[in-house]
């Protein structure tokens, strides 16, 4: 592995061997404490699964990190799973859940630290990252991440008519964006219920303003007027933690032939990384190149790497990031009000990302330190940049599915930012 292990010293080892089955019944459980040598790893130990070893996580975790060079399964079960970093790295295999059986229960990978910790070089702290080959598998439920309304509401309205079926749930956070000149707005909100027809959701407060629905085409408002309301919400969940929000230093998830910063290995296929129906918040790191909420990085065939049906919110440094790969497909995401573009695809030849049917509300103006991120114009961001070469692209290209850009400077959506902001 090119990549050094974690500098703490490691608890325990794991002995077991590699289980074929995708949901094995008999393996080493990270809560049995004969894993361990007789006690479970603590708060700051380091956890690692060697090659050729199987673990079930079927508790909540706390610990250091986690390196993965065998195989980390999670057993059906609600689990949250706290770590400064994940690395996943030469053969190992991070799953979740399946192409024909998802992971339906919650989960959640909160990564914590912050900017002090400079863990590995190249990918600093707060990282879920897949490296000389690792693979990180999560497969949520696939849920449509926008919906249309379909009946205008007004000011003091708590139902919305949708314009087709959802299935979401009470709880479940969402966001009404209205877009075109004629009606920028923007409210978020939570549902309360959902009626049996999946077409009707009560909120839990009133709307403030006045969004256009799907019949509002009849009295001639253009169709990028019609409000979309966007679901925030999934069951797994890669998160920073609440001191992210102090100075934008969130959690950024990496697929990447190598570490940045680390020579390479160049592994036969690359690393692989599928998000399916997977939230993003609190992510990207403000100012440090190459660390946003969702990064595949110098990975020239990462064997059927997706991201598909996701959400990625609370974002401090653009939304996804592609660069030096090819083959990736990137399906019916929602980036939602990104510092800088919501996405950025390398399209240096035509086996370069596939890019359909994803939307971005309100991406924000940034202004970076670095100067090769400042070459990409995040003064006006854009929904999508396609780029020759990235970060240092000059060409763009609007998609067809951008909503308008709001040009208010948002450095105070999180404290310690300033103009011009600290580099490194």
């Amino acid at each position: 592995m090119s990549v050094v292990g974690f500098s703490r010293v490691v608890r325990g080892a794991i002995v077991s061997p590699a289980l074929a089955s995708p949901v094995p019944t008999d393996v080493v459980r990270w809560s049995d404490p004969a894993t361990w040598g007789g006690a479970l790893p603590r708060v700051h130990d380091v956890v690692r699964v060697p090659a050729g070893s199987t673990l079930l996580v079927d508790q909540n975790v706390d610990v250091g990190a986690i390196e993965v060079m065998g195989t980390l399964l999670f057993a059906p079960r609600h689990i949250t799973v706290r770590a400064r970093g994940i690395l996943v790295a030469g053969p190992g295999i991070l799953r979740a859940g399946d192409v024909d059986r998802p992971f339906v229960h919650r989960l959640v990978f909160t990564l914590s630290g912050g900017a002090d910790r400079d863990m590995i070089g190249g990918l600093g702290s707060q990282f879920l990252a897949a490296v000389d080959g690792g693979s990180i598998e999560l497969f949520g439920r696939r849920r449509p991440g926008w919906v249309a309304l379909g009946d205008t509401v007004v000011s003091g309205a708590i139902v919305l008519r949708m314009n087709e079926p959802v299935d979401w749930s009470p709880g479940d956070r969402i966001a009404i964006a209205s877009g075109g000149a004629d009606l920028p707005l923007l409210e978020e909100r939570s549902v309360f219920s959902v009626t049996t027809d999946g077409l009707r959701v009560t909120l839990d407060a009133p709307v403030q303003n006045k969004h256009l629905g799907h019949n509002a085409r009849a009295h001639g408002a253009r169709s990028t007027s019609v409000a979309k309301v966007v679901l925030l919400s999934r069951s797994i969940v890669i998160e920073g933690d609440m001191r992210s929000t102090r100075g934008g230093y969130g959690a950024h998830v990496m697929v990447a032939g190598h570490a940045p910063g680390a020579p390479g290995t160049d592994p036969a296929g690359g690393s692989r990384g599928c998000f399916v129906g997977v939230e993003f918040r609190r992510g990207g790191q403000w100012n440090y190149p190459g660390r946003y909420p969702v990064h595949w990085f110098q990975n020239p065939d990462p064997r059927g790497s997706l991201l598909a049906d996701c959400v990625i919110h609370q974002s401090y440094q653009r939304g996804v990031v592609a660069t030096g790969t090819r083959g990736l497909r990137l399906h019916g995401n929602v980036v939602y009000k990104p510092l800088g573009h919501g996405f950025i695809v390398d399209q240096s030849d035509d086996s370069a990302a596939v890019v359909t049917t994803n939307l971005v509300v309100r991406p924000r103006p940034a202004r970076f330190a670095d100067p090769s991120m400042r070459a990409l114009h995040e003064r006006q961001p854009r929904s999508v940049w396609f780029a020759d070469t990235a970060p240092a692209a000059q060409g763009v290209t609007d998609s067809d599915d951008r909503d308008d850009i709001d040009h208010r400077d948002h450095r105070d959506d999180f404290p310690g930012i300033d103009d011009p902001p600290r580099g490194r």
